[in-house]
């Protein structure tokens, strides 16, 4: 994301991450990038998923909660949970929008739903993908959602034809058509990111990873493959910097490696010595597990990487040496977040112009659980019989209570009560006498049936002894 006028290059190191685990219990733990030291925990009562954290604007944090089936906001600013919103599905990646006014979620069906994150009313809902959604990613301008799945594919979609009441429903039974589509990964799509810079035509740099050592940029203007980089080991996070002039990706051994994007695309010698790889790639060393997610601060001073080793690491990019090790109370890490450092001090570093006096926080929406109508893509169909009413116990025992009350009330007027006439009392006794007149037929015919197929029975026993003798 570019500098706004209010955040310079000096600042962005001012940058909070917020580390999320995977221990059920582990609460959110927020970390100053400048100084290392510990800014604020935020509370959470259930497991967590990677890539399951999201900052929605400047002011509030969507966590998924996987055990729970459900999508948590949090304020910055208060360190217990706010809300909690069950979904139709269990969730797999949460996103937001750059300017905080969407967010989407994808789930382990392979379905995707966007909301309005102001209202938190459902505004589309489609199959995205065969196999679960791993990654999800809103474009800088906000207008289009990338997503990753396990089924190895990369599919970019458009917001405006999916919050179209009449767009997306050519790719039957409901399905939503994908404005481009990459599968060029043998495995699942792991890791996704996106550039905040627009070259001609407004064109968006798209770069993938995945379990197959494999980097893949793609255009999303032109929907071409521009360049492929190949690595010594499985992947599982990928990130640019603030010029997409390097990439960074994470592997499952611990190493993170740089890629410069400018140089030569001539194929050169791999860091374990196979001919796979491309001149320049560095390696930074530190970690011991597996990385979870890889960050680059907006002036790309830095590069923050998480780990399943439970630390976070703070690298200078230039010199590539660490500059702090941030470490989560609850072991393994499985998503970071970057969010502004002035929502907790009240204004940012250097920024001169910012606001003495804030407005008090409008509480985060309750995100729609359904949506019924042409928006929904997914397959869902929605109840097409009648009301069904379900009465309660208690329910039940007010309304016993009330007839109670009604049968008092009403026992000195039991000569008043309405008594059938002589008129009524006759058709009443004509209908029941012909209901058991036809009741008595309806058994005299099965009475008969039962006959005719004895009968029928000893016939061909008959036959067959006479056969056979």
């Amino acid at each position: 994301m570019p500098p706004t006028s209010s955040t310079s290059a000096s600042t962005a190191l001012d940058d909070v991450i917020i580390l999320q685990s995977q221990a059920p219990d582990a609460a959110l733990v927020a970390y100053d990038v400048r100084t290392g030291a510990h800014v604020k925990s935020y509370t959470r009562a259930s497991r967590g998923a990677a890539g399951g954290v999201a900052a929605l604007g400047d002011t509030k944090l969507l966590t998924l909660s996987v055990d729970k089936r459900a999508l948590d906001a949090h304020d910055l600013t208060k360190e217990s949970l706010e809300n909690s919103s069950v979904l139709s599905e269990r969730p797999s990646a949460i996103a937001t929008s750059g300017d905080g006014a969407y967010a989407c979620a994808g789930s382990a069906s392979g379905a995707c739903a966007a909301w309005d994150a102001k209202t938190g009313r459902l505004l589309a809902r489609w199959k995205a993908h065969f196999k679960a959604v791993s990654c999800v990613k809103f474009s800088a301008c906000g207008g289009v959602i990338v997503t990753g799945g396990e089924d190895g594919a990369v599919h970019a979609w458009r917001l405006s034809t999916l919050f179209d009441e009449e767009g997306g429903a050519s790719g039957g039974g409901g399905g939503a058509s994908a404005w481009r589509s990459w599968t060029e990964h043998a495995l699942g799509v792991r890791g996704l990111a996106l550039g905040g810079l627009r070259g001609v035509g407004g064109d968006v740099t798209i770069v993938s990873c995945s379990g197959d050592r494999a980097c893949k940029i793609y255009s999303l203007a032109s929907g071409a493959v521009l360049r492929e980089c190949r690595l010594p080991t499985a992947l599982t996070c990928v990130a640019l910097d603030a010029c997409e002039a390097t990439l960074y990706a994470g592997g499952v051994d611990g190493r993170v490696f740089e890629i410069p994007l400018n140089a030569a695309p001539s194929i050169g010698a791999s860091l374990d010595g196979g001919a796979d790889a491309r001149d320049g790639i560095v390696a930074l060393e530190g970690h011991a597990k597996a990385l979870v997610s890889v960050e680059c601060t907006r002036d790309g001073a830095a590069i923050i990487t998480a780990s399943e080793d439970g630390t976070a690491r703070i690298w200078d990019a230039a010199s590539r040496q660490t500059l702090h090790i941030l470490r989560h109370p609850k072991a393994s890490i499985c998503a970071t977040v970057l969010v502004p450092r002035s929502r907790y001090s009240g204004q940012g570093r250097g920024d001169a112009g910012a606001e003495k006096t804030r407005s008090k926080p409008t509480p985060p929406p309750t995100f729609s659980k359904f949506l019924i109508g042409a928006g929904d893509r997914s397959g869902v169909k929605p109840w097409q019989g009648p009301n069904v009413v379900i009465r309660s116990s208690s329910s039940a025992k007010r309304q016993r209570r009330e007839m109670r009350v009604d049968e008092d009330a009403g026992a000195g007027d039991v000569a008043t009560a309405a008594v059938p006439d002589a008129a009524e009392t006759a058709d009443i006794r004509v209908r029941l006498n012909h209901a058991l007149a036809d009741a008595a037929k309806a058994n005299a015919d099965v009475e008969q049936w039962k006959t005719l197929y004895l009968e029928l029975k000893q016939l061909v026993d008959r036959q067959l002894v006479d056969s056979d003798a």
